[in-house]
């Protein structure tokens, strides 16, 4: 289908999947990942009950918003080991592209929609246009639905 760029803030889809990156350290103190943990709890609980540490890079943890609902998710995509706020590149485009892979196949399976920031772009170090869309771009062509990039924190 076809990648759509949009202002929006991914905390605020209602259906769909919302896909964003999370590192290998049990934090999501900041960022994309701070505003979802604190509108969906849940997620972040999710994400506790995982391992921690670099088995996970690569990784796609999937959580059901609603019980009973099968038409809004929220994807941890583990995509840094690390985490920092020096500037460094923390985010791999490699597990980008592994964890985004994955998130598309739950997509296809529930009919679904993606929905995620310029993921490991921020905090994550990586540059948009070389780095990471080409990947979003690469997923693209297998994936049967949209993918939205949503702007608006």
């Amino acid at each position: 289908m076809s990648i759509h760029y949009i202002k929006q803030n991914v905390t605020e889809v209602s259906l769909g999947i919302v896909a964003h990156g999370v590192n290998c350290q049990h934090k999501m103190g900041s960022g994309v990942a701070k505003a979802i943990r604190k509108t969906w709890p849940q997620v972040y609980e999710a994400y506790m009950h995982h391992p921690k540490g670099s088995a996970m890079l690569g990784c796609c943890s999937l959580v059901r918003i609603d019980e009973g609902r099968d038409d809004l998710f929220v994807a941890n995509l583990y995509t840094q080991q690390f985490y920092g706020y020096g500037g460094g590149k923390y985010a791999s485009a490699q597990a980008i592209e592994t964890s985004l892979s994955q998130c598309a196949n739950y997509g296809d399976m529930y009919d679904l929609p993606i929905y995620m920031p310029r993921i490991g772009c921020g905090l994550g170090g990586l540059d948009w246009e070389n780095d990471v869309e080409p990947v979003v771009q690469k997923i693209n062509e297998h994936y049967r639905n949209d993918i939205y990039i949503c702007d608006l924190l």
